[in-house]
C-alpha cells in the first residue's frame, strides 16, 4: 500500500541535544575505527555472503550482513511515471525490506512497511550492504548507508539505524550518523543496541550525529 509522500528531512530546528555528544561518547568515537563489515564504510564494498554472521558478544549482541541490490527487488507500486516507486526486497530470514523512492530520495523500512517517509535532504542512493543487529540471534535493527549523490556532493555518506517493525507496530528511524564521524559504525551499533528495542516510534526523537540530515 502506497504511503503518503511526506518528507521528514530533519529540519535544523531539532533540539541541539540530538546532535551533541557528551564526554563518554567522545571517548568512544576517539577509540573506535570502522571494520571491513561496516555498513557505512566508503571503500569499495566486497560481495557479501548472505549467511555472514559475527559471533555474539558477552551480552548476546551480534551482527549479520546481507547484500542489498534494488534491481532484485519487486515493484509494488508506482506513480507519476517512476517519480514515486515502492519496492519489496529480500531481507534476512523472515524479515523483509521495503524501499520507497520519491523525487530521487529513498526511504527504507524493515519487517513491515511503515507510513513515514524518512530520508536525507540530498538526492541519494543506498549502499550494497545491510548490517543486522541481533540480540541472542534475533534481529531488532538494521544499519545501512545513504550515499549523497547530489551534483555538488563530495562523497558524503550517512549511516541510518532503523528499528525493525512487527505486525501492528511498524519500525522507524532511530538514528542517522554522518559517515565521516570518527567511529561512525561502532556508534551506530551502540545506538542500535541501547535504543532500538525501547525506541517509541512517533514519540522519541531520532538521534542525529554530525552532518546527517
Amino acid at each position: 500500500m502506497r504511503r503518503p509522500f511526506v518528507w521528514l528531512l530533519l529540519a535544523a530546528a531539532l533540539p541541539a541535544a540530538c546532535s551533541q555528544e557528551g564526554p563518554e561518547r567522545e571517548a568512544v568515537e576517539a577509540q573506535s575505527s570502522p571494520t571491513a563489515g561496516d555498513a557505512g564504510t566508503t571503500a569499495a564494498e566486497p560481495t557479501v555472503d548472505p549467511a555472514a554472521e559475527e559471533p555474539a558478544d558477552a551480552d548476546g549482541y551480534s551482527s549479520a550482513y546481507t547484500a542489498f541490490d534494488l534491481d532484485v527487488c519487486r515493484v509494488t507500486g508506482e506513480a507519476s511515471e517512476g517519480a514515486s516507486v515502492d519496492y519489496a526486497c529480500p531481507g534476512r530470514g523472515d524479515v523483509p525490506i521495503f524501499v520507497h523512492l520519491g523525487d530521487g530520495r529513498l526511504d527504507i523500512d524493515a519487517g513491515v512497511d511503515g507510513e513515514e517517509f524518512m530520508t536525507i535532504g540530498a538526492f541519494n542512493e543506498l549502499g550494497e550492504r545491510l548490517e543486522w543487529r541481533m540480540k541472542d540471534g534475533e534481529p531488532f535493527a538494521v544499519i545501512f548507508r545513504y550515499r549523497d549523490v547530489a551534483p555538488q556532493s563530495t562523497g558524503r555518506t550517512v549511516i541510518g539505524v532503523e528499528k525493525i517493525g512487527r505486525q501492528g507496530a511498524p519500525g522507524c528511524r532511530v538514528a542517522q550518523i554522518a559517515g565521516d564521524t570518527p567511529g561512525a559504525n561502532p556508534i551506530a551499533r551502540e545506538i542500535a543496541d541501547t535504543r532500538a528495542n525501547d525506541f517509541r516510534c512517533g514519540v522519541d526523537e531520532m538521534r542525529v550525529v554530525g552532518n546527517a540530515r
